[in-house]
């Protein structure tokens, strides 16, 4: 089991962001806690894929993951305030997770090749959006 600890980055991050003052143009601590989680689940997936096939960067998008569990962790105070519960962020984790499972799938196994390169182009898409958000 990991230990999580926020942080400097986390820290520097949260407040470049305006998590803590809810600014005009920002995302509301709620949709924040949705994007996070839902990258966290879709980089738990295709690290779980690159890890059953022995890609190297599994452990490159493993680290990406846990950067945004500690983000949503670092942020779930603010989203219980607005009344989200924690089973929200559960569900949009394992919605990111399928999200990427049914592309992966896809890529991997459909007969089409135009919808198996659409496919991966679209995972793709969804994992730089993910990226995007932390570097």
């Amino acid at each position: 089991m990991r230990q999580k600890t926020i942080t400097p980055a986390v820290v520097a991050f949260l407040t470049m962001t305006g998590i803590s003052s809810a600014t005009a143009g920002t995302l509301s601590p709620m949709e924040q806690a949705q994007a996070f989680a839902t990258c966290a689940g879709r980089l738990q997936a295709l690290a779980t894929r690159q890890g059953a096939v022995h890609d190297p960067q599994s452990l490159e998008t493993r680290q990406k993951q846990y950067g945004f569990e500690d983000l949503l962790d670092a942020l779930l105070p603010h989203v219980s305030e607005t009344g989200i519960d924690a089973s929200a962020t559960k569900r949009w984790r394992a919605y990111g997770w399928t999200e990427i499972a049914g592309l992966l799938s896809r890529a991997q196994y459909h007969q089409d090749d135009h919808r198996a390169r659409s496919a991966r182009a679209d995972m793709a898409r969804r994992i730089d959006t993910c990226t995007r958000m932390i570097l």
